[in-house]
């Protein structure tokens, strides 16, 4: 059966919500571990909307030693 625009609405803006939920929590757990995040890093966080990667975004927010290993670049111009 074909979805209807309400529905794919409504399944777009779901997505779109845990996409803004995991850009919050990778920006909030290197605030947390490293105080103060650069405005350009907060902003190529915020051009991620591939869900897988932000997840291995935030493994790296989990693991980094410093804001050097947090590698926004790969992630942006990945396939």
């Amino acid at each position: 059966m074909a979805q209807t625009t309400a529905e794919f609405l409504i399944e777009q803006g779901k997505v779109e919500g845990r996409v803004e939920g995991k850009q919050d929590a990778v920006l909030k757990l290197l605030q947390l571990r490293f105080q103060n995040v650069p405005e350009v890093l907060s902003r190529e966080i915020s051009n991620i909307h591939n869900l897988s990667r932000l997840d291995t975004l935030l493994e790296q927010a989990m693991t980094a030693q410093s804001l050097d290993e947090i590698d926004t670049h790969f992630l942006l111009n990945s396939p």
